[in-house]
This record gives structure tokens, sequence and C-alpha cells, in this order.
């Protein structure tokens, strides 16, 4: 079900940027602004929700290694997905919704990039849309370091241990799977840490909420 949910995200994100980079190349003309208000959205969706499908990923690995784990049944499956889904799709559609609490315009248009949300530095801003790919990232990170440490530490009779769960996943699902949730970790959190940094740099003063003042306009 992370699998499942990360190759949504990825997706998504991919026409999205698609759609944006066609239809803004060379110029930044208002000519979609209902295309706009969904892609924005979008954006903040896939910016949470990609990680948050590596980190259901990276759990599922953890728990299939730990040595408390059992024989995965029916109802386990069903609970693990009904997580990773609520997870995976539930915070980034709750990202979604909560950016109107501190969307100062619709907005705004960047010259072959497209549609990018628009925000003011104020504690919705962190709480609500700054604050979650870290979150995720890190907690991700910790379960994946986890396992790494478990293969090593049993890495003889580590396809007893992956058959120990019986899951689903043989020992190479199990290697092809820790791949690709390590690569996009690799990857995923220092480009994670140099957006959220630079989103916050690049931001204007920090100013006090207020509802008002940021829909003034």
């Amino acid at each position: 079900s992370g699998a499942i949910s990360m190759g949504v995200w990825v997706m998504i994100a991919n026409v999205n940027g698609f759609v944006n980079m066609i239809t803004w190349y060379g110029d930044a003309l208002n000519r979609a602004p209902v295309w706009c208000d969904v892609s924005v959205k979008l954006r903040l969706g896939f910016e949470v929700g990609r990680l948050a499908s590596v980190m259901c990923i990276a759990r599922f690995l953890a728990d299939i290694v730990s040595p408390r784990a059992t024989a995965i049944t029916r109802r386990d499956r069903r609970q693990r997905a009904i997580f990773d889904y609520t997870v995976s799709f539930g915070v980034p559609l709750a990202t979604m919704a909560c950016h109107v609490i501190y969307q100062p315009n619709r907005f705004s248009i960047v010259r072959n990039v497209g549609c990018s949300p628009t925000s003011l530095m104020s504690w919705p801003t962190l709480l609500l849309r700054t604050i979650w790919p870290p979150v995720f990232a890190i907690i991700a990170v910790l379960y994946s370091t986890y396992t790494i440490y478990r293969l090593v530490r049993h890495r003889r009779n580590f396809g007893r241990v992956v058959a120990g769960a019986h899951s689903a996943l043989t020992t190479t699902r199990f290697i092809r799977l820790a791949a690709l949730s390590f690569s996009y970790l690799a990857i995923g959190v220092p480009l994670t840490v140099y957006s959220t940094i630079g989103n916050i740099r690049s931001s204007a003063r920090y100013l006090e909420y207020s509802w008002r003042y940021v829909h003034s306009s």
C-alpha cells in the first residue's frame, strides 16, 4: 500500500509538472486560472504525499525485520493498508484543504515552471505545510536505519528473517523495495531539507497570523 501510494503521488507530480512546463514555457501569462487553482493544491499534496508514502514503506520493512515480527494475517494487512492510505493520502489532503488558511493569493505563475502556491510566513504556514515533509523524512530515515541495522546484524539468515513474517515478500522483493526506499531517501531527504530552508529564507518576515490581513487582497 505504501508503494502504491508513492506511485500515485509520483504520477500526479510528473503530470502536473509536465502540463505546467508545457503551458507556461517562455512566459508567465495567466491563461488557465482554473487549472492553476487545481495545480497548486496538487503540488502541496505531492510535496507531503511522496515522503509520507516512503515513510510507510520504510515502516513496513522495519516491521518485517523486527524481532517482534509475527506471521502477517489478513487482518494485519487490512489494518496496515488503512494506516498507510490514511497517512499517504489523508495528511496531504488535509494539507491541501488547509492552504486557504494562510493563502494570500490564489496562485502565482513562474516562467517555465507554471503555477505555484503562495503563502505568508506565519504559524499556520509552518504548522500546516512547512513542517510535514521534514517530519516524514526524519521518521523514514529512522525506520530505514533500523532496517539496515537488522540486515547487517542478521545478514547470514536474512532470508529466514523475511520468510518468518509470512508476508507476500520474498527476499528479492524485499531488497528491491528497500533499494527503492533507501534511494529515494538518499535523494529526497537532502532536497527536502534544502527546500524547506529555502522556502523559509525566501519568505517575507514572520508575521503574526491574521485571517483578515492574509485575505485582505
